[in-house]
């Protein structure tokens, strides 16, 4: 064994007894439970979320895309035509040449007088672009004393969706082109506008949320409950607890806040029953699947009609009071659906822009519906569009309401 002089071992005790406490205390930091005060709370947003079911539309945005003007000019026709004269407009267009000059002869169509066009903010962004303007952002008002509402966008999609990539962009750009009025606030998740739909009472959200978002920690309703409400700062109530428990898609395809009407906060809910009697069984529509390009087949199983129903009743157990409406759906994405509409309260008269298919005996059944419910249909034709997994609900996005009860 080698002798140690005498002179080195009162250093060397030393760097051992160093070495060894260090050792020491990283075992400890590995094993020991994290005492450092846990990181505050976020604070919530400051504003509300726009109610749609309340409230006259001031300013509304939606997406004009030159090629697709065969499949929108009816839906937009029939909604923008049919707008309060005093309600503003955001076009949100491709950068293409001579695309604000079509859009100016497409809205002279629409009303020859050119007030729609006198009254329309052009952005142009970089294309391409879809015509889903509504899941691009929620909106929440501006809080008192602020001036500038705030728009709510999701995390960026992935490279791979060029248009996606773009419509997410286009939030950006309008907020850029009218900063006295628009704020951009990024949340940390993967959302769509159509997973919420926002009522006077709060906020309603589903299961599919929570499927969106489970890679990013959110892996059950009560998780996902916590998160938005201490960020909204409003109550949320969740519909399912599980995948498959309610109807896929967005809530919109299924669901409808109608306000407080008649003493009671109503909500349309579809029910395959009530459509199967008038379209049969084996409906088939004639229009192609946009996903796999073969035929729509209506899908009137029991799995599907339970899907509605839980959600009927989760919304039923949440204190509000259920109507049910015909629906049909065809799979996972797309539905005719009744509730996928734009809504609007003005001077003591509630208005619905409700899609109407052209199938005469299922229209009116959901338009008497909304009628019995004291709402002034205006119908809104969609049958082009639906394949594509959506209607008006999901082409246009509104940007402003009186703060008011109206």
């Amino acid at each position: 064994m080698l002798s140690v002089p005498a002179f080195l071992r009162r250093p060397l005790l030393a760097l051992v007894g160093i070495i060894l406490g260090l050792g020491i205390t990283l075992v400890v930091l590995r094993v020991a439970p994290d005492r450092e005060s846990p990181e505050p709370a976020p604070r919530p947003l400051a504003g509300q979320l726009l109610s749609e079911d309340e409230g006259p539309l001031e300013e509304v945005l939606f997406h004009y895309v030159p090629k697709l003007e065969p499949l929108l000019r009816k839906p937009y026709q029939d909604f923008l035509g049919t707008l309060h004269p005093t309600t503003r407009l955001v076009a949100v267009v491709p950068e293409e040449a001579g695309v604000t000059a079509r859009l100016r002869t497409f809205l002279a169509q629409i009303d020859p007088s050119e007030s729609l066009w006198q009254r329309t903010r052009v952005v142009a962004v970089p294309g391409p672009i879809s015509p889903w303007s509504k899941d691009r952002a929620l909106v929440m008002s501006p809080p008192a004393g602020e001036s500038r509402s705030l728009l709510l966008v999701p995390e960026p999609p992935a490279l791979k969706w060029r248009e996606r990539r773009n419509d997410w962009r286009t939030v950006q750009l309008v907020a850029s082109a009218m900063p006295e009025r628009y704020l951009v606030h990024q949340l940390p998740l993967e959302l769509d506008a159509g997973d919420f739909a926002v009522t006077g009472r709060g906020v309603l959200v589903d299961v599919n949320l929570v499927d969106k978002n489970r890679h990013r920690g959110i892996t059950s309703p009560a998780e996902l409950k916590r998160f938005l409400e201490s960020r909204l700062d409003r109550d949320v109530v969740v519909l399912g607890q599980r995948v498959g428990d309610v109807p896929r898609h967005h809530m919109s395809m299924y669901m409808a806040p109608l306000g407080h009407s008649q003493g009671r906060d109503v909500v349309l809910v579809g029910d395959v029953r009530l459509a199967r009697p008038i379209v049969g069984a084996d409906f088939v529509p004639g229009e192609l699947s946009a996903d796999t390009g073969k035929p729509l087949k209506a899908d009137f199983s029991a799995e599907m009609a339970a899907r509605h129903d839980r959600a009927a009743r989760d919304l039923t157990a949440a204190g509000f009071a259920v109507v049910r409406i015909p629906t049909v759906a065809f799979d996972d994405k797309t539905y005719l659906a009744y509730t996928n509409g734009v809504y609007a309260t003005r001077n003591g008269t509630a208005i619905a822009w409700v899609p109407r298919y052209g199938i005469e005996q299922l229209d009116e059944l959901a338009f008497a519906t909304y009628r019995k419910l004291g709402w002034e249909v205006r119908p809104v034709s969609v049958r082009k569009v639906y394949p594509y997994h959506g209607t008006i609900g999901c082409l246009v996005n509104v940007l402003s309401r009186s703060p008011r009860r109206s």
